[in-house]
Parts: structure tokens; sequence; C-alpha cells
């Protein structure tokens, strides 16, 4: 057994990404992810474990009990392993896929470690220490650990909070909001994609859904899909006007693309469907372009005026509901509506 060569335990640590390397920061809303690495060095006769046998001999204790964790738990890295730093809220780091090892021992093992309500009801904070168990050549088993009391003590604090709420304005949490970007932004209208016979007059507006502030931000969204896969969750039609052989109809749609997200800045080309009633038959088809920011959501209106053979007109004066997330997994619950033709927040939880 490759254990059987170690004479004992030459150096250990666990430390974070956080810059205070004994200090982890951590929402509690069961995404959010804090990465601790452990870094052990062995004195050895011959040759020594593997990276397996030595990640396998880890494990993660409390530091003042010595007892397995209890406030936290491991997984696999997810996709919001940033760093939270509360008191450096004007850079945020993003952890590197790879672990980032420092090359200072022998074997740096990487655990990433979240915490929920289900089994951290009081958002617990807790120390993290390790513990390195092993039969030595002699048969003895080793407990080697870091808590307290130890003779090589070695822990990371993490800080628990509850996960974060936003709110709408007016109120006194961070705010998310939808302003009008573009009044004038630049579309076009393929004539082979028309079902009409004609268009009067067109114009759009482009509204930017994010969080309103320099560190939180947006970089996830869980968008339902429409009837028609380009169509509007919200679309209003009028009669202004008809002769013997024609009806004269302003459209007002509005629509929420599913744009690719934390990406940076970025082209986008938009394909949207305007309709006048609850069929998915597309009257006229729009293509937007333009440039998306990072951490923003994308929202279109289309209005226009137009001529077409019958008066059918079927209102869905409705909403949207979506599902956002920041940099942190924090949820961010939002349905967006239409007032007086623009658009607006109706609920953030």
């Amino acid at each position: 057994m490759s254990w059987d060569n170690v004479e004992g335990v030459s150096s250990v640590q666990i430390w974070t990404d956080n810059p205070d390397m004994t200090q982890a920061y951590l929402f509690a809303n069961g995404n959010h992810q804090v990465k601790l690495t452990i870094g052990v060095s062995l004195s050895l006769s011959g040759e020594g474990p593997t990276y397996e046998e030595v990640k396998t001999a880890l494990s993660l204790i409390d530091f003042e009990t010595g007892a397995g964790i209890s406030h936290l738990k491991t997984g696999d890295k997810g996709e919001y392993a940033y760093v939270y730093q509360p008191n450096e809220v004007s850079s945020v780091k993003v952890l590197d896929t790879d672990a980032s090892g420092t090359g200072a021992y022998q074997y740096e093992v990487d655990y990433y470690l979240s915490s929920d309500s289900t089994i951290n009801e009081n958002y617990a904070s807790e120390k993290v220490a390790l513990l390195l168990t092993y039969i030595d050549g002699n048969g003895n088993k080793i407990d080697y650990q870091t808590a307290s009391g130890s003779k090589s003590q070695s822990y990371v604090a993490v800080t628990v909070s509850p996960p974060k709420k936003y709110g709408m304005d007016g109120t006194e949490t961070t705010q998310l909001i939808i302003p009008l970007k573009d009044d004038k932004p630049h579309y076009t209208i393929p004539t082979e994609d028309q079902s009409i016979d004609g268009i009067e007059s067109s114009s759009g507006n482009i509204y930017s859904l994010r969080i309103d502030d320099g560190y939180y931000r947006i970089i996830a969204a869980q968008i339902p899909s429409p009837p028609n896969a380009h169509g509007p969750f919200y679309n209003k039609s009028q009669l202004t006007g008809e002769n013997s052989l024609e009806y004269f109809i302003t459209l007002n749609n509005f629509f929420l693309p599913n744009c690719t997200l934390n990406k940076g800045t970025q082209k986008y080309n938009i394909e949207v469907d305007a309709i006048k009633d609850s069929s998915t038959d597309t009257l006229l088809a729009v293509n937007f372009d333009g440039y998306q920011e990072p951490n923003e959501l994308i929202l279109i209106h289309f209005s226009s005026d137009i001529i077409v053979d019958n008066d059918k007109i079927t209102n869905n004066e409705g909403s949207v509901s979506l599902t956002i997330f920041d940099q942190f997994g924090n949820e961010i619950n939002a349905t967006v509506g239409v007032s007086s033709n623009k658009l607006i927040l109706k609920s953030v939880n």
C-alpha cells in the first residue's frame, strides 16, 4: 500500500480564494458555493499515495468540535462559485474552472461548499478544519487534524448569510429595474415574411431588465417560451378604420427574447413575430439588431399601423413571469407587464 511509505505529515493547510484566505462568505441559498482548498505534504520513504487516495483520506470537520461539519455540505462545482466579498463591493472575482493550485504542497484538493435552510435553518456560520485519516506501515490508524487543540491548527471561517432579497422602486432592498434603453432601435421588416396588405408606419423600443447595482448582476434567467417561438407575451390591437375592402389596425406587441447572458457585450439579431389575435399566425416578422450589455435582459416593444383584409382581433394584455439569478445564485422572481404602452415591473420577490 502506498500509505506504507508515509512517515508522517510534514505540513497541511486549508484556505479559500478570498484575499483573506482564512475567511469565506456564503449565501445560504443552495446555489452559491465557496471553494476551500486543502494542501497536504507528507514525509515519505518511498512512493507515496496517489491524489485520489489522499482525497479519499481527507474530510472536513468543525474547527471548534472536531466533529463533521453540520451547517455546510460539499458538492461538485456549480454555476455560482463566485467569491463574495461584502466589504469589497467594487469588484467580483470569478473562480477558475480548474483547481488553482499554489504548488506549495504535494497534494491540493478542492472542495465546494454550500448551505441552505434545510440544513442551516438559522443561517449559522462555521469554522471548517480538516481531518486526514490513514493506516500507516505499522498498521496504526493515524488521525491528523487541524481543529482546535491540535498541534497544527488551520481553518477557514465560513460566514453564512440568508439569501439576498431584491425588490422594486420604492423598496429598501437592491432593486431590479427595467428602463427604456433605446427608443430608435434598428430593425428591418422583410417583405417575404408579411401576411398583411400593407404597413403605414412602425416603431420600436428596447428595454433593459437588470439589477440597479454596480456589484450584483444577473448571470442566468429562466424565460418561458411563448406558443409562437418568436411571439409576444403581450399583444393589443385596435381597429382604427375600415372601408369596403380593408381594415386599418394599430398593433402593440411586447417580447421577451431568450438572449444569452453573462458573455460580455455582444451583438444580437432577434426575430420577433407580430400578431393581432389568439392564433399563432404571424402577420409580419421583424428583425431587431443591436448590442446587449453584460448582465442585462433585452425586451422589445414593436408598434405598427397595418392594413389587413379582416378585422379579427384577440387581445392578450398579459404579463410574463421569469426567474433570474445573480452571480451568487440568489433567486429573483419577477413579473413584467405593460402599462400605458410601456413595460413595467409588476412584482419582484
